[in-house]
């Protein structure tokens, strides 16, 4: 018999190496301020902190900072050891073992292997309701696609506890990426008889108990959150701040006046109209950031309404002059994008749709053709309801996009703005509406996943059996490269979305004073673990 294969270089390194990941986050010869506190805007408030509740990146980027699932990213995105030290894998590839360190809660209890065997099935249990219950599913764990189905009960899940420190996950069939996964702060573990006796109001500050470096100090619904350090995390020591304030501020104007008032040290976007005057004034405090993996598109409703038709649903993506968007709306970089997958995906090959080869007048020409087989015309125009948060920046691209739709297709859009906590947790999508994707993992499927027909963001509800088919199939293949490619081209030929844009390099404000923001995580998955605050 074989030796299990580890998976984690900690586990084959020597002492030394394996714990150089955890040395202090600030470089020798670092003054650090006697106040460690940051302020930053978190572009909107979250529906929740729970783990199996959140929704969207906002919640995320809470979540890294209050749970830690068994692993989480370094600087550069690549997966480390979290509450995990280390892992191994069975032949085939089906059985992980992760072996607990000698973690804590924010109450002094320790974190055990049964806290992840609760939460995950917590997570994917149809009473908890998660949004989130599908990405679970993604790895075929064992019976997690009949618990979320509610044909199987939770404990069913292929998860265990073979003691207090090791946690053992089977899987139906073997999946290459299945360790990038679990760095997801959904995947964190909750504590138990807190939820219990609290139930939903578990999450307040006076009752939450969290694994993360941080904790809930103060929490005022679209006002503010406070966070300030765990003392009993396990790698407490080696975190520096003390306490963070997040706002949810979602109009970047203002993020960006209060930024210059010294209320905020972090503003993670910069308005369009400002940036060029700002990178030259303030050089110094403009960090730019990695290509993220990020896709911004729009749903269109595949199943209701005028968008049923697919020659109309084409005529709508054809119209739109993508280059205009990026240039003269977006100003930060912004890349015009034809398909779904941005391409510096790892691993991933994109593709270049035939209609993405023509010219303006061509596109805009073949656009009003197909309006017209579908019945439209100036005595029947076309009518859709446009759906959208109510950030600046998503009011301004719908409204240019609606003109577009009128002064090339004659269509009559109503453009509905939502507050952004309703618009996430809208469950009815209209005709279109704005979509967008930040990647949980650098891998494709984390986008065309989306689009299975039971995917719990698939707002388009696109329901293609043989794209079903082939995202089934990819999910057993050491290299799925070939079907991805034939699954996007399929999901454009359909034109369930309109790609808009994905992001290029972006500028975020950063205050001098503030260290250990290497905006170099693909994924933006960054942890104020990291951060520190210089003398100044």
């Amino acid at each position: 018999m074989k030796l299990p294969k580890l998976l984690l270089l900690a586990s084959m390194m020597s002492p030394i190496l394996a714990t150089s990941s955890y040395a202090a986050p600030y470089p020798s010869g670092v003054t650090l301020d006697e106040t460690q506190e940051i302020t930053l805007n978190n572009g909107a408030e979250v529906t929740s902190i729970d783990p199996a509740k959140q929704a969207a990146e906002p919640a995320f980027n809470l979540g890294r900072d209050l749970f830690e699932g068994l692993v989480i990213q370094d600087k550069q995105g690549k997966t480390i050891p979290g509450v995990a030290e280390s892992w191994s894998v069975n032949d085939n590839n089906t059985v992980y073992t992760f072996h607990l360190r000698d973690a804590k809660w924010s109450n002094g209890e320790t974190v055990t292997a049964q806290d992840f065997v609760y939460s995950w099935q917590r997570l994917l249990n149809p009473s908890t309701a998660s949004p989130y219950a599908w990405f679970a599913a993604i790895p075929n764990i064992e019976n997690s696609q009949a618990i979320m189905k509610g044909e199987s009960d939770p404990e069913s899940l292929g998860v265990k506890a073979l003691d207090e420190k090791t946690f053992q996950v089977t899987l139906e069939e073997p999946i290459p990426f299945f360790t990038k996964l679990l760095s997801h702060p959904v995947l964190a573990p909750v504590h138990k008889a807190t939820v219990e006796k609290y139930g939903n109001r578990w999450t307040q500050p006076e009752h939450i108990v969290t694994n993360g470096a941080f904790t809930v100090s103060e929490w005022k619904v679209n006002e503010k959150l406070v966070m300030v350090k765990n003392p009993h995390y396990w790698d407490a020591s080696n975190v520096v701040l003390e306490k963070v304030t997040w706002l949810p501020i979602g109009d970047a104007n203002v993020v960006l006046n209060r930024y210059l008032a010294g209320e905020i040290d972090q503003a993670v976007s910069i308005p369009a109209a400002q940036k060029k005057k700002l990178i030259q004034q303030r050089p110094q405090e403009v960090a730019s950031t990695s290509a993220s993996l990020g896709s911004t598109f729009y749903y269109l409703n595949t199943q209701q309404g005028p968008t049923k038709d697919v020659r109309v649903r084409k005529a709508l993506s054809y119209a739109i002059d993508r280059q205009l968007l990026t240039s003269a709306i977006l100003r930060n970089g912004g890349v015009p994008m034809y398909t779904l997958v941005p391409p510096q995906t790892d691993g991933f090959k994109s593709h270049t749709p035939e209609f993405a080869t023509w010219n303006r007048h061509k596109r805009i020409e073949k656009a009003q053709q197909l309006l017209s087989e579908a019945g439209y015309d100036k005595s029947n125009p076309l009518k859709l309801t446009f759906t959208v948060p109510t950030f600046s920046m998503d009011v301004k691209m719908a409204t240019t996009m609606a003109g577009m739709w009128k002064s090339r297709l004659g269509a009559q859009v109503t453009i509905k703005q939502l507050e952004p906590k309703v618009f996430y947790a809208l469950k009815e999508p209209t005709d279109i509406t704005r979509g967008g994707w930040t990647a949980d993992y650098n891998e494709a499927s984390t986008w065309l996943d989306i689009f299975v027909s039971n995917g719990e963001y698939n707002d388009s509800r696109y329901n293609n059996p043989q794209y079903d088919e082939l995202m089934a199939r990819s999910k057993t293949m050491s290299n799925p490269s070939e079907l991805y490619l034939q699954a996007e081209s399929m999901l454009i030929e359909d034109m369930a979305i309109i790609p808009i844009y994905r992001p290029g390099n972006d500028q975020y404000l950063i205050k001098p004073y503030v260290g250990g923001y290497e905006l170099t995580n693909p994924e933006s998955s960054y942890y104020r673990k990291n951060v520190y605050v210089k003398a100044h």
